[in-house]
């Protein structure tokens, strides 16, 4: 982002959910080249986007192939960022909600080695939502889609039968349910393969 004039200002939007987010609101069997379309049509000004799926990096991954393949030139800069739950609570008296925890890492680091060194590390430091706290001796797993799966169809069969039908999909209910202290995330961070890249 070189610029020979001096000063300039430019728009970053640090929190774009792809089609391959968790939870999204983009319609279609196939809602990828519209959303494409979308970024492409974006006013000159905006320059960086970071790609927020939650927990996971498809939608990063596919943005990276799409740039590469000649697509998304009018933004110069793609960054990955993880949002996690963390075991805390805030807002008001009558409505408390889970705090999120937004990770902005590099675009130095592969989506590999977020995965590898920092995802799959969270393994042995999850905490459920309280009122599921019953099941931790019976899930203990990577957060990868097959964890989160397994994890949120123990909770959903946790409950009576009757009461199933108010659940989600296994996959958003065990993401849903899985925070993190603070502490264990910034633990990760601290790593060698995160200093100054987040």
């Amino acid at each position: 982002m070189s610029n020979s004039r001096g000063s300039a200002w430019r728009k970053w939007d640090l929190h774009v959910h792809t089609p391959a987010s968790l939870v999204h609101n983009y319609i279609g069997a196939d809602p990828w080249e519209a959303f494409l379309q979308g970024l492409e049509a974006l006013p000159e000004e905006f320059k960086v986007i970071g790609v927020n799926d939650y927990l996971f990096l498809d939608g990063y991954r596919r943005i990276l192939k799409e740039k590469k393949g000649g697509r998304l030139t009018n933004i110069e800069l793609f960054l990955p960022v993880l949002e996690l739950r963390l075991d805390k609570f805030g807002g008001s008296k009558n409505h408390l909600s889970r705090v999120n925890y937004h990770i902005l890492f590099s675009n130095d680091l592969t989506p590999e080695t977020i995965e590898h060194q920092f995802i799959n590390a969270l393994s042995s430091k999850y905490t459920l939502s309280p009122m599921y706290s019953n099941l931790t001796s019976k899930w203990a797993g990577v957060p990868n889609r097959q964890g989160l799966e397994d994890l949120g169809q123990a909770i959903i069969e946790s409950v009576p039968e009757q009461e199933r039908h108010k659940f989600n999909a296994p996959l958003i209910e065990g993401f849903n349910n899985l925070c993190l202290s603070l502490d264990s995330i910034q633990t990760l961070l601290n790593s060698t393969y995160f200093q100054g890249k987040q």
